[in-house]
């Protein structure tokens, strides 16, 4: 039923999960475990549906990545940090200002990092794909080693991601966490309903720093995108084990869900790309600069795990 190929992108290695039907998942693995590509056969005419943007290429993928990030988990930190520095215990830690339209340090430390291949399992009904990076604390900006994974569950018309943090310090460490990936139904996002769950803007000052106020958002229930250009983080106020986004046109339906109990998925940052062909839908567990106002920071305990989860699901193929 799956079958796991590696199918590297230049240099930078790539595994794809293929089901017999045609249907497919990639993951850039050499490059911060990315969503690359989510391939499913329509009963149109056969063809393959592309559900997320990523890249096809190595000479698009090196000339992009650094301001696209597709499909990257964000962490220790999703978001922007506030002039790449930030604030624990008394202490000030300096970040790399990694992005050239501000002096944030954005996106986390694990985004472009090589991943390590785990285990592939699969049976009738799904293959999982786990990949890992240790973090070993040795940068001067986030000194606190820990170990992550991250598993894939795919089962052709949707995906799970699970992930696991563990603190393998001696003391303490902040944490906040979320993903980057780019839906798409394969034509303009402009054409697209957007539905969000029960939720609250977070307001931003002219750097794009949150200022502690929210407001509550009504502009997305199962409205037409149009020209609406998003670049907003919301903060879900909906009380559930999950919360769902909905994607879609006249012939699909697009869910992208997360786990949003308290100290979860709680928050989620939605950006239109500029060339409207995708929206990137972020589950995140706290809104940017979380270093420094440590709002919703999750912190873990020498030896404490966290474990997260998200996914989506098409219907109507």
């Amino acid at each position: 039923m799956f079958s796991l190929h590696s199918t590297p992108l230049g240099s930078v290695q790539r595994f794809t999960i293929r089901k017999h039907d045609g249907a497919e998942l990639e993951i850039l693995i050499g490059w911060g475990a990315g969503l690359n590509a989510w391939k499913i056969p329509t009963k149109e005419n056969n063809a393959l549906l592309e559900l997320l943007y990523g890249y096809r290429d190595e000479e698009t993928f090196q000339k992009i990545q650094n301001d696209t990030s597709a499909g990257v988990r964000l962490a220790p930190w999703p978001g922007r940090t506030n002039n790449a520095l930030w604030n624990w215990k008394g202490a000030t830690y300096k970040l790399d200002n990694n992005v050239s339209w501000a002096k944030h340090a954005l996106h986390g430390l694990l985004h472009q990092k090589k991943w390590e291949f785990k285990s592939f399992e699969s049976n009738e009904k799904e293959a999982v794909l786990t990949v890992a990076y240790d973090w070993t604390g040795n940068h001067p900006g986030f000194p606190f080693p820990f170990a992550a994974e991250t598993s894939f569950t795919f089962t052709g018309e949707s995906f799970t991601v699970k992930t696991k943090t563990q603190n393998v310090g001696s003391e303490e460490m902040p944490y906040a966490e979320g993903f980057h990936p780019y839906f798409s139904l394969g034509e303009k996002i402009d054409n697209l309903m957007l539905c969000i769950p029960n939720a609250e803007k977070i307001l931003v000052d002219e750097t794009d720093i949150p200022t502690g106020e929210k407001i509550l958002e009504t502009r997305f229930e199962n409205n037409l995108i149009g020209e609406t250009f998003i670049n907003d983080c919301f903060a879900i106020t909906q009380e559930s084990k999950s919360s769902e986004i909905k994607l879609s046109n006249s012939k699909h339906t697009l869910s992208i869900w997360q786990d949003s109990q308290k100290g979860k998925y709680r928050f989620v940052q939605i950006y239109t790309a500029p060339d409207r062909n995708s929206i990137a839908i972020e589950p995140m567990t706290n809104e940017p600069d979380v270093l420094n106002h440590h709002r919703e920071l999750i912190v873990l305990k020498p030896g404490q795990s966290l474990e997260l989860e998200w996914g989506a699901k098409i219907s109507n193929v």
